[in-house]
């Protein structure tokens, strides 16, 4: 199962502060349940007062973190869209026999499925072919001793090999990096920054023009 982590949002206080305010999972309103300030560099001078307290725009945060939520949801219909065309894909592909064809797809979502923490990939791709699992693992086997899988039967994890991309870049159209949007979003995520994971993409701003006291935000 993947893990499920908490949303954030990033703000900059000036130039000395940024603040991250963070809601767990499974809360899709209100305010934050968690708020930590730290400097940007060395500590300033006079360290943190109620006037840097009162820079914390919680409306703007608010508004950015139910932005996360929309897109989170947009994604996550796209990626059904794209699991229900994957299901077609293989099952038309069995339909014909055990082809080289059908091997790149099923390895391909197996692929997928581990990336994506499945506990159960087997149990998965069975579901996504119509077939039992003892039937999908001894398709995996045959994708790997045929060179489109790596690794070892009856290990989990592997990757596709250059025989079966060749096949996928063929039959998939406009499979250019051969993931879901919601992996290929992820995968971006990682590559852009590997310490903030959440589920929704954060927000990080600024650092903003410092406000004054009695000034509205702009």
């Amino acid at each position: 199962m993947s893990k499920t982590v908490p949303r954030t949002v990033m703000q900059g206080i000036g130039d000395d502060w940024v603040v991250t305010m963070e809601w767990p999972a499974s809360v899709e309103n209100g305010g934050p349940m968690r708020l930590v300030i730290e400097p940007v560099g060395e500590n300033p001078v006079g360290g943190l007062s109620s006037t840097v307290l009162r820079q914390v725009d919680f409306r703007d945060a608010i508004e950015r973190f139910r932005g996360q939520i929309a897109a989170s949801q947009r994604r996550g219909r796209e990626h059904e869209r794209y699991e229900k065309h994957r299901s077609e894909r293989l099952r038309a592909a069995l339909s014909v026999g055990v082809t080289d064809d059908y091997l790149a797809l099923l390895s391909s979502a197996y692929v997928s499925a581990v990336n994506r923490g499945l506990e159960k990939p087997n149990d998965y791709l069975a579901e996504l072919a119509g077939k039992t699992t003892s039937t999908v693992r001894g398709h995996l086997w045959q994708a790997r001793k045929q060179g489109f899988l790596t690794g070892s039967p009856g290990r989990k994890g592997g990757q596709l090999t250059d025989k079966a991309t060749k096949i996928l870049e063929r039959i998939v159209p406009g499979a250019d990096a051969l993931l879901s949007p919601l992996e290929s979003h992820q995968k971006i995520r990682e590559s852009a920054d590997d310490h903030i994971l959440v589920e929704g993409p954060p927000e990080a701003l600024g650092p903003k023009e410092p406000k004054r006291l009695g000034q509205k935000a702009k």
